[in-house]
């Protein structure tokens, strides 16, 4: 079944829920609403594809600070026009700050609300790549704009029934749809690893050190 709109989300998942006969279930929108929210909350934070993936936007350094956006689940590549800067612990780069050491920047570490750098950026210096983020929340007027949800619709019915079974007695069926989900999440982020290494690959860089 394609599903575009709200009121098709909610009647599929009450059918796979409680029954074909919607009109004598006992579960709630207010009810599907909740665990739905909990659903994507999950997708998100684990799932890495190109839909969900986004650029940094007027994201500048402050004193060797800038802010996470308030939609950040992860970072895809961060850079400051040359190569990608490499995640480490916030400790590693607090450590390093200390050195007296110039040249090109080369870590990057989330340090509360904000990414940190080693070597230190310069102030107004513009945070450059891509992040993976947090779609607004489905409802009438995103759902039919979600581009995401329009394409892999099997994922995220099968995370909302992940999250669904355990508030009405559906324990069975948890292994089940649990196993299709993280099948159908498993693919898609391999998938998107796939079609990173394929357009890297031919390119040659430089060796970075790896800190200790």
């Amino acid at each position: 079944m394609s599903i575009t709109t709200w009121p098709q989300l909610l009647e599929q998942l009450t059918r796979l829920i409680d029954g074909e006969d919607v009109t004598v279930s006992e579960v709630s929108p207010a009810t599907l609403t909740q665990i739905i929210a909990l659903g994507e909350r999950r997708i998100y934070r684990e799932l890495r594809h190109r839909l969900n993936e986004k650029a940094f936007a007027s994201v500048t350094v402050t004193n060797n600070l800038a802010p996470i956006p308030v939609d950040f689940e992860s970072t895809s590549v961060l850079h400051f026009g040359g190569y990608p800067l490499t995640p480490v612990a916030e400790k590693v780069i607090q450590d390093r700050l200390q050195w007296q050491w110039g040249g090109d920047t080369r870590y990057f570490a989330e340090a509360g609300a904000n990414f940190t750098f080693w070597p230190s950026v310069a102030n107004g210096t513009a945070v450059q790549g891509r992040y993976f983020c947090r779609l607004p929340d489905l409802n009438a007027t995103t759902l039919p704009a979600n581009a995401l949800f329009l394409a892999e619709t099997d994922l995220f019915l099968y995370g909302f029934l992940s999250q669904a079974a355990p508030f009405f007695g559906q324990d069975t069926r948890i292994p089940m749809w649990e196993a299709r989900y993280v099948g159908i999440r498993d693919a898609l982020n391999e998938a998107k690893n796939r079609a990173a290494y394929s357009a890297g690959r031919i390119q040659r860089r430089a060796s970075i050190p790896v800190l200790r």
